[in-house]
Formats: C-alpha cells, structure tokens, sequence
C-alpha cells in the first residue's frame, strides 16, 4: 500500500477532531454534487481526508505507466487541488505547473509542498498556455466543470503527448471517462490503459472501475469516523495518447479475479471488446489482480 511521504504526514498532524465537522459536511455537498466555497478549515479537513486516497490512486497509475518505459518532462496539473500529484512525483525531476481555483486549496498546497511549485490561483477556462505540455492530468476534476465539454477539450489541446483522466469510480465518473475518449477522437488521440479496444463493450449498467487499498493513518481513521486501518478507493482512468508509437495495452483486469478450485475467472479488456477468461491455476506463473495485464502460460 502507498503511504504520505513522512514530511507531509508531519504537516497534517492537527487535531483532526478540529476537521471532524468540515470533512463531514464537504462529504456530503460532494456526493450530491453541490459546489462548496472552502474555508481553510475545510482545505485542512479535505487535505487529511483524500490525499491517503487520491495519492494512492495516482500512484497506482503512475506505475502502470512508467513500467512501460514511458516518461515526460513537463506537465499541467488540472484542479490540482492540495498537491496529490507533486507529493507522488517528488523524487522525480520533472517541469510542474498546475491549476486551482480555490484560493484555500493553494494556500493548502503551498504550505505543504512549499512556494516553489508553480501555481495559478484560476479557473481553468480563464488560463491560457504558453505552451504545449508532455501531459496533462485532470485527477478528480472534470466532473466539478459545468462546462465539461469544453474543459475536456482544452485538457487535449494543451497536451503534445498525454492525458490523464482520473474521476471517481462511481457511474457518473465512467461517463466522464467516455466523454473523454469520445472527445479525444477529435485531436487525434486514442485510449493507452486501460483501454484495448476503442468502443466500449461494456454491459448496459455496468461501468468499468478499479480499486486500491488505502493505509489509514491514526488522524485519517479520526477525521472519517473509521475504526478499519484501510480503506478501499474506487476509481475510473484513462491515458490517452496522441503518438500511435506509444504503449498498448492488452488483456486488463477490469474486474476482482474470481478465484475458484483449480482455476481463476477473469474479466478482461482485449482488442475484441470484454470478454471472460477462465485459466486453470496451472498456467498462471504470477499473482494477478485488478488492473493487471492478465498473462497465461501457453
């Protein structure tokens, strides 16, 4: 499971029972999708709350992607929110510049990761680029613009290589990721991972989504009234690319494998569409799980 880098931990060791009633409240205007003007208390509390999760997820893709050899070197962070995405690629050496809009949620970020990230205190239909970025992230984003449509192709047109979609793994958030896999048809960019095939053959209904497990810190288990020492966070992605020499991917694990006497049930994306495999223990040399590109002994 990843953890808080230690020095970010640190700095979010506030009495959490103070941020109780903020995370709380920011909870529930969140899942009836209602906006919120944050106070800092309400940055804090969020901070505590969903960077366990969201650095998690993030992490999780992240090696998805840089297993294939695949890097970039300068990046637009989209609704960067309190630093998710600097706090995962810290120890790597790469040309940040992110977007938010919330004035709390920079003061957030600042104080965590210090002054020298750069930043802009926008909406992010009001910035304009300088110029193009290795890739673009929007972690967690797209569903709070009222404009989607616009937003998501501006999130394409500022990339020169990739775009990270990341929404949470709830239906709504699967139709964020079709948008933009429809959207992204028009710039000349497709679905790397953990796409295999460019229509989805997903079921009426059903919605593609994956999971990590969250370590909960003492103040994490505080803030969210828990008594487990983890949780489990659901979440829909995808990486776009607009090179067709990139990474492919083939056979993702798009759901919990179902293990049986003997053999294991697997859901997965290929070329054709979805479709489910069943392989007996035998020809299995590795453990398998969600999101993995499923691999059989011939």
């Amino acid at each position: 499971m990843y953890e808080l880098p230690f020095q970010i931990l640190e700095k979010l060791k506030a009495k959490p029972e103070i941020f109780r009633v903020d995370y709380q409240s920011l909870s529930e205007n969140y899942r009836a999708g209602q906006g919120t003007s944050l106070t800092i208390s309400q940055a804090f509390a969020y901070a505590i709350g969903r960077l366990p999760a969201t650095c998690s997820v993030i992490n999780f893709i992240l090696s998805k992607f840089f297993l294939n050899y695949e890097s970039f070197t300068k990046i637009l962070d989209v609704g960067a929110g309190c630093g998710a995405l600097p706090i995962v690629l810290q120890n790597i050496n790469i040309e940040y510049e992110a977007i938010e809009k919330s004035q709390k949620m920079v003061q957030v970020f600042q104080y965590l990761l210090g002054k020298n990230k750069k930043i802009h205190q926008k909406d992010f239909l009001d910035f304009q680029g300088n110029s193009q970025y290795d890739a673009v992230f929007a972690s967690y984003a797209v569903n709070e613009f009222v404009d989607k449509e616009t937003a998501l192709k501006k999130i394409f047109e500022l990339s020169s290589r990739y775009v990270f979609i990341i929404e949470p793994g709830t239906p709504r958030g699967y139709e964020n990721i079709l948008s933009a896999k429809r959207i992204a048809e028009n710039f000349g960019a497709h679905a790397i991972f953990p796409c295999s095939s460019e229509k989805c053959s997903l079921s009426k209904g059903d919605w593609c989504h994956f999971s990590v497990r969250v370590h909960r810190s003492k103040n994490h288990i505080t803030i969210k009234n828990g008594c487990l020492p983890y949780e489990d966070e659901k979440f829909c992605f995808a990486i776009f690319s607009k090179n067709t020499s990139d990474l492919s991917c083939k056979n993702i694990i798009i759901k919990r494998p179902i293990k049986r006497s003997g053999h294991i049930i697997f859901d997965i994306c290929t070329s054709n569409g979805i479709c489910r495999k069943t392989v007996p223990n035998r020809k299995l040399k590795e453990k398998f799980d969600w999101g993995d590109e499923l691999r059989v002994e011939e």
